[in-house]
């Protein structure tokens, strides 16, 4: 059990900092929390990202978006399913929060390994099932930056 509740609090640490609303101090907990041979997938960063120099710049360029450090970011729903003791997957759902106002619900699905005694993201990826695209569009106005969504024609 306590891999477990490691593998949950790896995915909890990556939600309290998602924000980035500590710019480069942000950045380098969540980098902190990959492989360096790591894959990275969401929409907000670009789609994917291999690696940890990738996934350094396409957090960086997400802290330029001044909305995203208004969000919060509220992980639930934790399923772990261990392979051995150092491989295991992990589903999760995370609710996020502008301004106390739920924008969209992302569906996670992570491999994570377990390195110098460590449990960290080899591969973790996004999908926002359910988006309020009201207050995304508000989000990218007030952000001056606009990102893509899979559902646009």
């Amino acid at each position: 059990m306590a891999d477990v509740a490691a593998i949950i609090n790896l995915v909890n640490k990556f939600a309290l900092s998602y924000s980035l609303e500590d710019g480069d101090k942000s950045v380098k907990t969540v980098l902190a929390l990959f492989t360096e041979d790591a894959s990275f997938f969401e929409e907000l960063v670009g789609g994917s990202c291999s690696g940890t120099s990738e996934i350094e710049a396409a957090l960086q360029e997400l802290a330029k978006l001044k909305f995203l450090a208004d969000t919060r970011h509220l992980p639930s729903g934790h399923v772990v399913e261990l392979s051995d003791a150092e491989h295991a997957t992990v589903t999760s759902h995370t609710t996020v929060f502008w301004k106390c106002t739920p924008v969209m619900v992302v569906t996670w699905s992570d491999i994570v390994v377990k390195r110098d005694g460590q449990w960290k993201f080899q591969k973790r990826a996004a999908d926002a099932v359910q988006k309020n695209l009201e207050m995304i569009g508000e989000m990218q106005l007030r952000g001056k930056k606009q990102y893509s969504h899979k559902d646009e024609a």
